[in-house]
């Protein structure tokens, strides 16, 4: 944890290859990490999804479902992607 608050994660995401797919799902209700950051991250990531998740903590303890049916087409586009 705190090499993730030491980290410039708007350099870290500059760094990314611009072919590198990214998936950002978020909680509205996330008490680790502000929702506004994955705002922002969306701003610089250049091949980059963003999926927020109203009143998901960040565990997505209570919101499970809607995580899996957010990363599973994603993942499944990317093996697609990568299998033609």
């Amino acid at each position: 944890m705190t090499e993730r608050l030491n980290t410039d994660m708007r350099e870290a995401c500059l760094s990314l290859d611009a072919n590198c797919r990214v998936l950002t799902v978020h909680g509205t209700a996330d008490e680790v990490i502000p929702v506004g950051d994955a705002y922002e991250f969306a701003k610089v990531i250049r091949n980059h999804q963003l999926i927020i998740i109203p009143g998901a903590n960040h565990g997505f303890s209570s919101h499970q479902e809607e995580m899996v049916s957010a990363v599973l087409p994603f993942l499944k586009d990317c093996v697609s992607r990568s299998s033609t």
